[in-house]
This record gives C-alpha cells, structure tokens and sequence, in this order.
C-alpha cells in the first residue's frame, strides 16, 4: 500500500487550497477552519510540520 493511500480525502482537499495561497492568506483568520481541518486528518508524519506553522499562526493572532 503506497503512502498516498493513507492519507485522509479531507486532508488532501484541505492542504490543495492552503498550498494555493500566500503564507499571509494561509495564516489569516479566514482559513482557520481550513487548516484545522488540515491538521485534523493530517497523517502522522506530517503533523509535526503543521503544529509549527500553528504556532506561528497563534504568534500573529
């Protein structure tokens, strides 16, 4: 089974809208739930990567 595989519909969706934007866009008020739901069905090797910009994220706000 190939990584892909495993990795949640929703995560994929959420994370192909947030590469689409600018870092400013990405972390904005506007795309919180967008990203929540990135980090929700993010798969494990990738969530220490979103727990970062979260960070940044609960820096500017």
């Amino acid at each position: 089974m190939a990584a892909s595989d495993k990795v949640h519909p929703k995560f994929i969706e959420a994370m192909e809208k947030l590469s689409a934007m600018s870092e400013d866009e990405r972390l904005s008020e506007q795309n919180k739930d967008l990203f929540e739901q990135a980090m929700n069905y993010a798969p494990l090797d990738i969530q220490p990567k979103l727990v970062a910009i979260r960070k940044k994220y609960d820096e500017l706000h």
